[in-house]
């Protein structure tokens, strides 16, 4: 397996639970009598410090002698697994006159509930914090000041019954209160037209968090800030937020969100499963303390602008099974890898994009940057894309996000290329984009029969969109070359680790090799060992957004001979090793022009950077 290089994991500040956006689900057809009839949940946290949301769910008009009371095993962003639902205890159902309903558990998100014809039912559980195995995005939390959650890890469904109005209260501790990106109906009380929006819905809760208003291209928008130090100062971030989503919005159009949410969490440098999620009404950001004047410095205008784009791909359109999904199990999505990947090369090119292409040469550092991580995590000269989805839904896999946001964001790259090629620089990603979003029905998402209509639209050969329909794979090298660009492999002495890590399923990094008079070196670490901290920040490759963190800050932003400890794990036994910081010869990947390019090619690379008419919103 190909090494990992200290100076390339910078690369992976995006590419932490990059996540997909929550679908609207359209109600289906129910009978008349009970199509409006609501499902009720109310939340309790019934002191600051208890470990545990009562949760409770209550209905009438069910009639049924048997009804599944189901749990979602996954979220948008997370497609695989969603281990924190196995964490419900305490299950009971009681009908309207508070007898007991019998249950039976049929699996770890699946209840059945036999009422007996009975109509009221009431469903009542305990929902844990989960184990800080999963990623903060996506793990229930609770504390004395502060809870946080995804729909999806606190609420369940009445299967059959998932159309039902949905409303949403919450009791809380005296001075806490609730914040989500539906509609409030009250002080702690949201509604939704239906269970299906609120599985990606980020709800916070607490008594401390920050709340700032910006009202951007007719919608409102929330941000919250949890966890900011006494001397936070907002003005940075509600730029950044704002430039946001003034890019968003000119690139896709107007949004079909009424109001949207940013939830913004800072946590110390040693919290686990540090990263980010979007969705289609909200995204949450989970990042080490930094200065609240440098947020873009810290990388953090990367991974907002790609959660972000996520409210229209697939918050208002794409495949169907995230538009329509089952939340009882995984997605079978093959376009998957397009998702993530054209949120992160969006997220890369829109803001070169915003200047002309002035510069132009930031966006091709970071592919490069992307081009060299694909490298080290196993890939080739081609991306097969319709490889890069099985294992993220499997599940169990540190390497397989990574790989399929940098794969996706190259084969991504190399296909709005191609299109512009074809086209003499007319046509790209973006009028594909644009065909997907205004030929895809609303709530119904689309098939992959839609791939022969989009090349037809685009003029373009039909075996130019076959790596979407999973029939085909990209060259690196060809495809640059059609913008008159090449990957050239450079070596340039930096501040680094001075190690190679390899990164290997379930151990996370080990090292490989370390560099003589290098930082590792100075050390004293040693081929085999796992890496675990750097000055007390978790690294690995499921720690991304920690990870680049820990390099940037105590390694290539340090000065020479700065002290430097690690947190590693030889031989089964955990030990801290102390050193300095020094300078290392590093092999990257740099994307260059070509002096000699066609001026076909120089046409492409132009349009690359023009800035394209979004389409009407509908």
């Amino acid at each position: 397996m190909p090494d990992l290089r200290s100076r390339h994991l910078l690369a992976l500040l995006g590419l932490a639970v990059l996540a997909a956006c929550g679908p609207r689900r359209p109600p289906d057809a129910l009978p008349p009598d009970t199509a409006r009839q609501p499902v009720n949940y109310f939340v309790r946290i019934a002191r600051a410090g208890v470990d545990a949301y009562d949760v409770s769910m209550t209905t009438d008009r069910v009639r049924r002698d048997s009804v599944d009371f189901v749990l979602a095993s996954w979220v948008p962003g997370q497609y695989g697994p969603l281990s924190s639902q196995i964490q419900a205890e305490s299950f009971s159902v009681t009908d309207g006159r508070g007898d007991p309903v019998a249950t039976r558990r049929i699996s770890d998100t699946r209840w059945r509930l036999y009422p007996d014809g009975q109509q009221y039912l009431s469903v009542a559980y305990q929902i844990v914090p989960d184990p800080p195995t999963e990623p903060l995005p996506f793990r229930t939390r609770l504390d004395l000041h502060a809870g946080y959650a995804l729909g999806a890890g606190l609420f369940g469904y009445l299967d059959g019954f998932e159309a039902r109005p949905v409303r949403i209260s919450f009791d809380l501790p005296s001075g806490w209160r609730a914040s989500a990106p539906l509609q409030t109906e009250g002080p702690n009380r949201f509604s939704a037209s239906g269970f299906g929006e609120l599985p990606p819905t980020p709800f916070v809760v607490g008594d401390r968090y920050r709340d700032y208003k910006l009202f951007q291209r007719g919608r409102s928008h929330q941000v919250i800030v949890q966890g900011a130090n006494a001397d936070f100062t907002p003005d940075s971030l509600l730029a950044l937020v704002d430039e946001t989503i003034r890019m968003g919005t000119d690139f896709y159009g107007g949004p079909d969100y009424e109001r949207y949410l940013f939830a913004i969490h800072f946590v110390p440098p040693d919290a686990t499963g540090i990263g980010g999620t979007g969705y289609a009404e909200g995204a949450s950001i989970f990042l080490p303390e930094m200065d609240s004047a440098r947020v873009r410095e810290a990388g953090m205008e990367t991974m907002l602008l790609h959660q972000y784009l996520h409210a229209w791909l697939p918050g208002s359109f794409g495949p169907r099974a995230l538009v329509r999904p089952d939340w009882s199990t995984a997605p079978r999505a093959p376009d998957l890898w397009l998702i993530e990947g054209v949120a992160e090369y969006y997220a890369r090119l829109l803001p070169v994009r915003r200047t002309g292409g002035a510069n132009r040469a930031r966006f091709y550092d970071a592919m490069g940057g992307l081009i060299t991580l694909w490298r080290e995590l196993g890939g080739g000269d081609r991306i097969d894309p319709s490889t890069l989805v099985a294992p993220v839904v499997r599940g169990g896999d540190d390497r397989a996000m990574p790989r399929l946001v940098a794969g996706g964001a190259l084969a991504a790259f190399l296909l709005d290329l191609e299109i512009r090629d074809q086209t003499r620089g007319l046509r790209g990603l973006d009028q594909l984009l644009y065909y997907l979003q205004k030929s895809t029905p609303v709530g119904v998402g689309y098939g992959e029969e839609v791939w022969d209509g989009a090349a037809e639209a685009l003029a373009v050969f039909p075996g130019t969109l076959g790596a979407l329909g999973g029939s085909g794979s990209v060259s690196l090298e060809a495809g640059l070359a059609r913008a008159g660009l090449r990957a050239v492999e450079r070596a340039e002495r930096r501040r680094t680790l001075g190690a190679r890590l390899l990164v290997r399923s379930g151990s996370g990094f080990v090292v490989a090799s370390v560099d003589p008079g290098g930082t590792a070196a100075s050390a004293g670490l040693r081929e085999g060992d796992r890496l675990v901290q750097i000055n007390g920040t978790p690294i690995g490759p499921n720690e991304v957004v920690a990870t680049r963190y820990a390099f940037d800050t105590y390694i290539a932003s340090a000065r020479p001979g700065a002290p430097i400890r690690f947190a590693i794990e030889r031989d089964g036994a955990e030990l801290e090793a102390r050193g300095s910081v020094r300078e290392s010869r590093v092999r990257h990947v740099e994307i260059q022009e070509s002096p000699s390019a066609s001026p076909g090619a120089l046409l492409v690379r132009a349009s690359l950077f023009q800035p394209t008419r979004p389409v009407t919103s509908r």
